[in-house]
């Protein structure tokens, strides 16, 4: 019997890595970290590649197949010095955690990750598991029992009144094949509700379809008392696609006020899984104030 709204099981890697000569890199590095990541994935391990990066071939080549990861890219930062450090993150979701071991492995087989136009040299430092801290593979060594997944579930939240929305990198949405410019509470409620039934469904976990009706329909009580959005033209050249890629979305922050005790926790949910498209690319992060 389940008490809690939803659960999905994770586990956050913390890849840190030291720049060994100058470079200046692009202003977002998510199509840069996607392709690196995927091609050592691909030469290391292809059943983890295969799983992880061509997972719409096991959904009949659908283009709206959720993904088992998600990337976590710096903030903007175009120059790094010898002996800076460049730390992204990737989150592994359901039943991807199984192949925790082939990613690390992967991306530790050869510990020199080659960035930007003239692919200057970063060397692997360490992999972290994100929230504890733990050492999953550090100076050569691999510490595996370090891999502890998380559990994302329902947390206590005390009475809520007002929340700050953060959009840190770009929001894409589409409604009827084209992106949203605006975007309302609604909206934000329904894409994560959607979201984790999506990944509940395909990867392992559950969500209770009552809790998650519930709060779309209480989701038009909740005000907007501000909104700071812009639109960011972002486009990107992807050598695996051999194509140009447009990652263009919404940025800035929202603020709302109402009862929102009862979407805590799927804005909780929200911080840790992204909201909206290319998430594999690091879009759709946010942070979320409740107060």
């Amino acid at each position: 019997m389940h008490t809690e709204p939803f659960y999905l099981s994770y586990i956050p890697l913390l890849i840190r890595l030291q720049c060994c000569e100058s470079v200046q890199l692009p202003p977002y590095l998510g199509s840069t970290l996607h392709g690196v990541v995927g091609w050592k994935l691909s030469e290391h391990s292809p059943e983890a590649y295969r799983y992880l990066f061509e997972n719409r071939r096991y959904g009949g080549g659908k283009q709206d197949i959720v993904n088992p990861y998600i990337l976590e890219v710096p903030r903007s930062r175009r120059v790094y010095q010898q002996g800076d450090v460049l730390d992204f993150r990737i989150l592994l979701i359901g039943d991807a955690l199984r192949y925790v071991g082939d990613v690390v492995g992967a991306l530790t087989q050869d510990a020199w990750f080659e960035l930007g136009a003239q692919r200057k040299k970063f060397r692997m430092m360490d992999i972290i598991q994100a929230d504890q801290l733990e050492p999953i593979w550090r100076l050569g060594t691999l510490h595996m029992d370090g891999a502890i997944p998380e559990r994302l579930t329902a947390w206590q939240q005390e009475e809520a009144m007002r929340c700050s929305i953060h959009f840190l990198t770009p929001l894409r949405i589409r409604r009827g094949g084209v992106l949203i410019r605006e975007l309302d509470f609604p909206t934000i409620i329904r894409n994560i509700t959607r979201r984790v039934e999506a990944l509940a469904e395909r990867y392992g976990g559950y969500v209770n379809p009552d809790a998650a009706a519930t709060v779309n329909e209480l989701s038009g009580d909740v005000k907007q008392t501000s909104s700071g959005l812009f639109w960011y033209d972002l486009k990107r050249y992807s050598n695996r696609r051999n194509t140009k890629m447009d990652l263009s979305g919404l940025l800035g922050a929202m603020t709302f006020e109402g009862d929102l005790t009862i979407f805590a926790p799927w804005l909780h949910a929200a911080r840790v899984l992204h909201i909206g498209r290319n998430v594999t690319f690091g879009c759709g992060q946010v942070e979320v104030g409740l107060y």
